[in-house]
């Protein structure tokens, strides 16, 4: 995948549109005459309405170790190979022998209502064990890594949309590349200003083909910003959110969401999943923060009225080895879990877990569900 830092252009300085979106608009421009698409222009105002389902995707950055966040409890197995990490009777109980690591508790009653789903094994067959190889992967959806975001090509020529929005810069990739805006919104973009008169006077004075429609590409995500900024509405009263990152980004995901001009799709972040060592009190911690994000977005769903539906899937580039490592921590493995929520789940368990007898040549718990096949489930409930 392309370089996902951004260039310190002045026309780049404007607005935080993907800079793969950017490039775009250069081959495009360099391929034919300068056509701006159907989302540039005197339309932008009406052309995205809300619709009836909104996609949050949530990145768990690092590695999340599926073995603990749903762990196969009474299996022999892992209990010997995590003398030190093995969860025990603290856990809460699920189904199928397996139970939810005891900083989820929260989640619990989410289950209870069949508003919480896991996937099942997921993951790449002997992934790469690089963390930027393995997030490309699962942002493109391609065992190559290489291509446009699956969310980009997913989304791509929906006449009502207009673009698809990061709220968190490292959560940009899966958007990128598409027919669709590809923006980040978070503090930056909510402080700055947009600059249409100097956006304008430049395309009204340029004569390069190529700089007018990277300019016009520039506008267009400026005023798209303006235009979802315009319309978030405050918070529900009372509602309590978390002060971390993660809190950070739900809140405005819940502004979004009860603007009525929510993109169809919002990424989001978690970081800190990588516990090669102390994993105990690091992945404990992590997964805390998740539950009150999540619990948090819940009762924010709740209360607002009269919103599209709404399904979040958390993942991560790859799980983590059976065996405990010398420093009490995991390394980089294979196949995890992948987590549901919200208004349209499907089974509460999707696949099977790994069986913990038939690992890889490499030592890896061995998936059943590709990242393209549970995209394409997640699509279909569209």
């Amino acid at each position: 995948m392309a370089d996902r830092t951004f260039a310190s252009t002045t026309i780049m300085s404007y607005t935080n549109i993907s800079r793969r979106t950017f490039l775009s608009g250069i081959a495009t421009s360099a391929a034919a005459a300068i056509t701006v698409p159907r989302c540039f222009g005197s339309n932008l105002d009406t052309a995205q309405n809300q619709h009836n389902h909104i996609l949050v995707l949530l990145q768990l950055q690092g590695g999340n170790d599926g073995l603990n966040t749903l762990a196969p409890i009474d299996d022999p197995i892992y209990r010997r190979a995590r003398p030190n990490l093995a969860l025990g009777s603290e856990t809460i109980e699920l189904d199928r022998g397996l139970a939810l690591h005891p900083a989820l508790a929260p989640l619990a009653k989410l289950w209870k209502e069949k508003r919480l789903a896991f996937a099942l094994g997921v993951g790449w067959a002997q992934p790469q064990r690089s963390h930027f190889k393995a997030q490309d992967q699962w942002a493109t959806g391609t065992n190559s890594g290489e291509g446009a975001g699956w969310l980009a090509r997913a989304y791509a020529h929906r006449a009502k949309f207009n673009s698809l929005v990061a709220l968190d810069p490292s959560s940009i990739a899966p958007i990128e590349g598409g027919s669709l805006l590809a923006l980040q919104l978070g503090p930056a973009q909510m402080r700055g200003n947009s600059r249409f008169r100097q956006m304008n006077n430049l395309i009204n004075t340029t004569t390069s083909p190529v700089l007018k429609r990277l300019i016009e590409l520039e506008l267009a995500g400026a005023q798209e910003l303006d235009r979802l900024k315009q319309a978030l509405p405050s918070l529900p009263v009372g509602l309590d959110l978390p002060r971390s990152s993660l809190g950070q980004q739900v809140k405005l995901a819940l502004r979004l969401i009860g603007s009525g001009v929510c993109p169809p799709v919002l990424t989001l972040a978690h970081k800190g999943y990588d516990t090669h060592a102390n994993q105990k009190n690091r992945h404990n911690r992590q997964l805390s923060q998740l539950a009150a994000g999540l619990t948090a977005f819940e009762a924010g769903l709740q209360q607002l009225t009269n919103r599209p539906d709404v399904t979040i899937l958390a993942v991560s580039e790859f799980g983590r080895r059976l065996k405990e490592n010398g420093s009490r921590g995991t390394d980089h493995g294979s196949a995890s879990v992948a987590l549901l929520l919200g208004d349209r789940v499907p089974a509460q368990f999707l696949g099977n877990y790994p069986n913990l007898e038939m690992l890889d040549a490499r030592g890896d718990l061995q998936p059943n569900i590709t990242p393209p096949e549970l995209y394409e489930k997640v699509l279909s409930l569209r």
